[in-house]
C-alpha cells in the first residue's frame, strides 16, 4: 500500500536516531526505501546492524553510482516507488509516534484523492478541522503556506495519479520543487486533495549541523513553476502564494546571506546573484520598502567590507544571538 521512501546524502547517523524510531511503526503494508545519493561512506555500512534486527520487514536500500543533487534524488524516490502511496520522508525529520497507523488508516478513508497533506508542526499553520480541495485553485485557496507543501515530509502523494507527470518533475528540477510540479499538473482538472489537521513528523532542520543543511539559497527559483502550463487562474492564484513567500523569505534575511558569502574565489559571484534573485523572485512585492531595501541591498553587497561589522552588531542587538553565515553549497 505505501512506499515510505527517505532521500539522505552525508547524513547517516541522523538518519540511523530517524529510522529508530520509524521501523518499529512499520508493517506489512509499508515498504521502507532509503536512497543514498552517494554519501561518502555507504548508508548501508552504517545501517547494518538496525536491518539485520529488521530483516522480516520489506527494507531496500538504493545507492546512486553518483551523486544527482537533492531534487534528483527526490525524483528518485518517485520513479522508484512501487506502491499505491508514495511518503518522501525527509532524513532529518523528527517522526512521531503514530504516524503510519495515522496515514495507513486515511489511505484507506481517501482512497481516490490525488494528495495528502498532515498539518506542519509550526503553532500558526496548525488545522481545526480536514479539508478537502479540487484543483490547484482551490488548494492555494486553502492551504496556508505554499511552503507548508514545498516541506516534502508532510505529504502522501498517491503514485497512479501523480507519476504519470514526473517528465514535468525532471523539466522543473531546478525549482527546488519538482514535487510540486508533479502534483499541481495532476490536479490541473479538479484532482482532489485533503489537508489532514494531523500532524505526523517534526521540522527538525534547525537541529541539523549548519554544514549538513541544503543551501536554500536556490529554494527563490520556485517562482518558475509559474511557468507551468496551467489554466490562467491556477497561475495566478500561485503567484499570489508565491508572493507571500517574499514575507516569509524576506529580503533583509537574503541581503544578509549575500552579505557573507564565501568571494574567495568569485568576486562578482554574490552581486550578480542578488541582482538576477531580487529581478526574479522580489519583484513578487510590490511593497514600496522592499523596492526600497532592495536598492539599498545592492549598495551593500556590492560593497561588504563597508558593511559587515555594523550588520552584525544590528543582527545581534534585533535577533539576541550572533549571525551566523551559512556558506555551505550542499544542492
Amino acid at each position: 500500500m505505501l512506499t515510505i521512501a527517505i532521500p539522505t546524502y552525508n547524513r547517516n547517523n541522523i538518519l540511523r536516531v530517524n529510522l529508530e524510531r520509524l521501523l518499529p511503526q512499520l508493517t506489512n503494508e509499508c515498504k521502507l526505501l532509503v536512497v543514498d545519493n552517494n554519501s561518502d561512506i555507504p548508508v548501508e555500512e552504517t545501517l547494518r546492524d538496525i536491518l539485520d534486527e529488521y530483516r522480516h520487514l520489506d527494507i531496500k536500500i538504493i545507492r546512486n553510482s553518483e551523486n544527482v543533487g537533492l531534487t534528483g534524488n527526490i525524483l528518485k524516490c518517485f520513479e522508484l516507488c512501487s506502491e499505491e502511496w508514495l511518503w518522501i520522508l525527509g532524513d532529518d525529520d523528527k517522526v512521531e509516534d503514530l504516524s503510519i497507523g495515522i496515514i495507513v488508516k486515511d489511505l484507506k478513508k481517501y482512497e481516490n484523492t490525488h494528495f495528502i497533506s498532515y498539518a506542519w508542526d509550526e503553532e500558526s499553520f496548525k488545522r481545526k478541522q480536514n479539508i478537502k480541495t479540487n484543483g490547484v485553485e482551490e488548494l492555494m485557496d486553502k492551504i496556508e503556506s505554499i511552503g507548508v507543501i514545498l516541506f516534502i515530509s508532510t505529504s502522501i502523494y498517491n503514485i497512479k495519479k501523480v507519476k504519470k507527470y514526473l517528465s514535468y518533475g525532471n523539466f522543473f528540477q531546478s525549482t527546488y520543487a519538482p514535487h510540486l510540479a508533479m502534483l499541481f499538473m495532476s490536479l490541473k482538472d479538479g484532482g482532489e486533495c485533503i489537508l489532514m489537521k494531523e500532524q505526523i513528523v517534526k521540522n527538525e532542520t534547525l537541529n541539523t549541523p549548519p554544514h549538513l543543511r541544503w543551501d536554500q539559497i536556490f529554494i527563490y527559483q520556485m517562482v518558475l513553476l509559474l511557468r507551468l502550463p496551467l489554466k490562467s487562474l491556477s497561475i495566478l492564484k500561485m503567484k499570489e502564494r508565491l508572493a507571500e513567500l517574499t514575507r516569509l523569505w524576506t529580503i533583509e534575511h537574503f541581503i544578509y546571506t549575500i552579505t557573507f558569502m564565501d568571494r574567495e574565489n568569485e568576486k562578482d559571484r554574490p552581486l550578480v546573484l542578488y541582482e538576477d534573485v531580487v529581478r526574479s523572485f522580489y519583484y513578487l512585492d510590490n511593497r514600496f520598502s522592499t523596492k526600497f531595501k532592495a536598492k539599498i541591498g545592492h549598495i551593500i553587497v556590492k560593497n561588504p567590507k563597508f558593511f559587515k561589522n555594523i550588520m552584525l552588531i544590528v543582527y545581534k542587538l534585533i535577533k539576541k544571538r550572533n549571525f551566523e553565515s551559512n556558506n555551505n553549497l550542499r544542492i
